[in-house]
C-alpha cells in the first residue's frame, strides 16, 4: 500500500512539474546526486526545491507527513458563472497547482486553503478535474 502511494505521489510530483523533459532530467540529477548515500526526506526535499526553483516543501509535507491526501473544495454558482475552489489539507501554505475545466482545453489554476473564485461557462456536471494527473479527492457542491 505504501509502495502504491508512493508512486501516486510521485506520479503527482511530475504532473506539478509539467514539463516531462524536466522530469527526466529531474529524476537522472536525483539518482546521480544520491546515489551510493543514505539519505533524509530533508536532502530529497532540498534537491527538488533547489533544482525546480520552486517551494515544493508544503507538497512533500502533505503526502508524506500526513495520512489524509488533499481534497481540493469546489462550490458551483451556475447562476453567475463561477466555481470556487481550496484546498482541504493539512498543511498550511499547501498550495499546489491543479489542472482543470475540460480534458481537451486544461486551465492550470493555484488553489490554496483560501477560497478562490474562476469564471467559467461549464456547467457542475461538466467541469472536470484532472484527477489522472494528481493524487487527490474532489468534493463537489
Amino acid at each position: 500500500d505504501q509502495y502504491f502511494k508512493g508512486a501516486l505521489f510521485l506520479h503527482t510530483l511530475r504532473s506539478v512539474i509539467d514539463d516531462d523533459t524536466r522530469w527526466r532530467q529531474l529524476l537522472r540529477a536525483y539518482c546521480d546526486r544520491f546515489k551510493y548515500s543514505n539519505i533524509m526526506t530533508e536532502d530529497v526535499v532540498a534537491f527538488f526545491n533547489q533544482r525546480t526553483g520552486r517551494n515544493l516543501t508544503p507538497i512533500f509535507d502533505q503526502y508524506l507527513r500526513r495520512a489524509a491526501i488533499p481534497a481540493l473544495e469546489l462550490r458551483f454558482q451556475e447562476s453567475d458563472g463561477v466555481v470556487s475552489y481550496r484546498w482541504k489539507a493539512d498543511i498550511e501554505g499547501f498550495a499546489m497547482p491543479v489542472k482543470v475545466g475540460r480534458r481537451t482545453n486544461w486551465q492550470i489554476i493555484q488553489p490554496t486553503t483560501e477560497w478562490k473564485t474562476l469564471k467559467t461557462e461549464l456547467k457542475k456536471d461538466d467541469f472536470e478535474v484532472a484527477t489522472d494527473l494528481y493524487y487527490i479527492d474532489v468534493i463537489r457542491n
